[in-house]
């Protein structure tokens, strides 16, 4: 990943950048778009969308001197069209959704968003006797979504380095509910991320009494933000600088709901597409490239 001051130096965030701080509008240009629709990819709901995000969506259209309107999706699939149709500008996604947005409508990577603990875990009861993930051979896990990072893809080639290849147990996608059916015996193990674990799991003080970790996987990736490629590159690496220059208020704003606590000690940083191959490779290993492509 490309540390802020390299990026600098090669030239590419030369637009502009003098009025991020003083409340200027972004340089004039005829890309210069009339508002940005911003959409996230795990939160359907103009409510939900509005009480996650109204304070960044606020504070970043401060800084840009810009309208920035929140347009709620119901998943990365919905804002794919959206993108396509031009009738959305900017994403937070996850990596994994990034790449399933860049394959389908040629979205670009803008901005990433650290987490020092972000990396998939593999649980199961302490009183099931499974400690490798060989165990969970005709077994059946209950992982997130499809196409999440931590909580599917990863996990998927975890096992696959393991010697488990899908086919050999059963999968529940069950979003939240992973860690009750592992607790009620509906599952024999449940991933997702180290976040997730914190809160379902450290919190309640199930660690080690009901629940155990039995692998982890190499850190993932940054969460980041997306713009349409059509906006044109002079207003993207404007508004790529607007945003880094301004990175401590947005991230100030962005962890202030309590959906977005996992942010708290996180950073913007620069970031390209190479940084998410580790990604891409995974998708590729467990069979699921053409999702990418």
């Amino acid at each position: 990943m490309l540390n802020r001051r390299t990026f600098l130096t090669c030239g590419l965030l030369a637009l502009a950048s003098c009025s991020a701080t003083t409340g200027l509008p972004l340089a004039a240009s005829s890309e210069r778009p009339e508002k940005l629709r911003f959409a996230v990819t795990d939160i359907s709901g103009l409510t939900a969308l509005e009480e996650s995000f109204g304070p960044f969506r606020d504070a970043l259209a401060d800084i840009l001197s810009l309208p920035v309107e929140l347009l709620p999706v119901d998943n990365y699939s919905a804002a794919a069209p959206a993108m396509l149709a031009n009738q959305l500008d900017f994403v937070m996604a996850g990596p994994s959704e990034y790449l399933l947005l860049r394959a389908r409508a040629k979205a670009l990577p803008l901005v990433g968003i650290t987490r020092s603990d972000y990396y998939t875990l593999v649980m199961t009861r302490v009183d099931s006797g499974i400690k490798l993930l060989a165990d969970l051979r005709g077994k059946t896990i209950a992982m997130r979504a499809e196409g999440s990072t931590a909580g599917h893809v990863i996990p998927t080639k975890m096992l696959l380095d393991a010697g488990v290849a899908p086919d050999e147990y059963d999968v529940q996608m069950l979003d939240r509910e992973g860690c009750e059916a592992l607790r009620s015996g509906r599952v024999d193990a449940w991933t997702d991320s180290f976040s997730r674990y914190i809160e379902l799991v450290q919190e309640p003080g199930l660690n080690g009494t009901e629940i155990e970790v039995i692998a982890k996987s190499d850190p993932l990736p940054p969460d980041l933000f997306l713009v349409n490629s059509n906006l044109g590159e002079a207003f993207i690496e404007t508004l790529r600088s607007q945003i880094l220059d301004n990175a401590s208020v947005l991230m100030t704003a962005l962890s202030s709901s309590e959906a977005n606590a996992k942010y708290l000690d996180s950073d913007m940083v620069l970031v390209r597409d190479a940084d998410y191959q580790m990604l891409r490779d995974s998708y590729y290993a467990i069979g699921q490239g053409s999702a990418i492509e």
